[in-house]
Formats: structure tokens, sequence, C-alpha cells
């Protein structure tokens, strides 16, 4: 078994071992992996922080032996802003916001050089803040940086920086955490997640407080949100269909 980590600012991971198919989720610099499956052109991995599983291009992955995956594992840091260059490797990176880093103290394996250590209280920070430095942010699906991103990669890497680990998909997200009766009680940073005809979670956002909502839905907004759903103000119309409440601390 192989073991491995994220080395570039941001891979993409697959639903097939192929260009053509979907892009289901991606890796950020720093994250660590478990190879399933390996070849020369395609990599099944799956991801350690939630357990994802997607095909990676095997050229733009990093494999390590179980030891010095654990080093890295170890890492301590989140970058919070939005993208920085980090030198790595003596060469500069523009990293998005989620990446693992390491801080002083943390083991570096041999032949990876990090040398920006971002000094990051992780549980300092303010969720709402920097959910809205996303706004305007173009929806990608499977995307989970500033530069493209779905509805539940905006909820776990905007989670992930604050500390929280979270599950990838919005199906699997409204299974964490307690439940919320209805939005007169809930309180900001509770998530809120949407269903379709059938009952089906198809879409999670983040509760701002004064029945406002900020999600990734085209782009990252915030919209109006009350028992029935989300309203639209530009289409003038309810866009999604509130199911649950949950509050993750």
């Amino acid at each position: 078994m192989k073991y491995g980590f994220c080395a570039l600012p941001v891979v993409p991971m697959r639903a097939e071992a192929s260009d053509r198919f979907e892009m289901v989720s991606q890796l950020l610099f720093g994250d660590t992996f478990v190879v399933e499956e390996y070849s020369e052109k395609w990599t099944l991995i799956v991801a350690d922080f939630d357990g994802y599983r997607g095909w990676v291009d095997t050229k733009q992955l990093c494999f390590l032996s179980m030891e010095d995956c654990e080093k890295v594992k170890a890492w301590s840091a989140v970058q919070q802003e939005l993208l920085t260059v980090v030198q790595v490797n003596n060469r500069g990176l523009l990293l998005p916001m989620g990446s693992r880093l390491p801080s002083a103290g943390d083991s570096i394996p041999n032949g990876i050089s990090v040398e920006y250590m971002p000094n990051t209280v992780a549980d300092q920070l303010d969720i709402q803040t920097i959910a809205q430095h996303w706004l305007g942010s173009p929806y990608l699906w499977g995307g989970k940086t500033c530069l493209g991103v779905d509805c539940s990669g905006f909820v776990q890497t905007l989670f992930k920086v604050a500390g929280y680990s979270m599950q990838r998909d919005a199906s699997q997200q409204v299974l964490q955490g307690c439940g919320v009766d209805s939005i007169s009680e809930a309180l900001p940073n509770d998530l809120c997640f949407f269903k379709n005809d059938s009952g089906k979670i198809i879409h999670v956002g983040i509760y701002m407080g004064s029945n406002k909502i900020i999600h990734a839905s085209g782009e990252v907004r915030i919209d109006t949100i009350d028992d029935k759903g989300i309203f639209n103000a530009d289409r003038q119309a309810y866009t999604h269909t509130l199911s649950s409440i949950r509050r993750m601390r």
C-alpha cells in the first residue's frame, strides 16, 4: 500500500480514471491520502481528511512512506487567506485557503521544504468574516477553492479553516452535528440543508443570522432564507426547499 500528499496547490479528484469524467472533489496542498489502486497514468486514492475516494492523475501526486506521510498528517497550520504565495521546494506556489502547512516544530519529510510558516490559530477565526471574502467566487462542481467551489466544498473548506472536520458532500454533512428546529432558533454558522422533490439532500449553506444565508449557487452569494427555503431576490423566486438545520458546535 502506498501513501502520499498533495504537493501542488490544488489537484482534481475524478469519478473515473479519465480527464473526461466529472471532478468530484479536490485535494488541496498538504492533504494526505492512501492509495487503493495505482497505475502509471491514474491512481485511485482515499483522502485522509474526509475519506473521499477519487481518481487522480498519477503525475500530480507525491508519494511518501507511511512514516513520512504521518509527518505531513501532523502539520497543524491551515492557510487562512483566500490565496497566498508560499515557497515550497524553492519555488513559489499560490496556495488556496484550506491548504495544510507545517508550523514551527512540525516535522517535515526529507526532500520537502516549506519556507513560509504561517502563524495560524484556527479556532479564533470567525466563519462569518471569512465566508464573505468568498462572495462572487464561481460555482464549480467538485471545487474547493475561491477560483471555483461547490456548495458543500465551500462549507467544508470554511469549517476546516476554523478547526472542524466536515464530510465532503451535503448528504454526508447533514448527518453531523445536532438538529435545530426552525430558522427562528438558528444561530450564525448553523448549516442549512435543502432537498429536491424526492427528499434527497442536494444543497447546503451557512446561516448568517437575520434570515440571511451565504451559499454557493451559481456563485457564492447571500440570499434570504425562511422556513420554506431560500428566496432569490434577483429571480423573485424560491430556489431551494429547506430540509433541516444542523449545529456543529
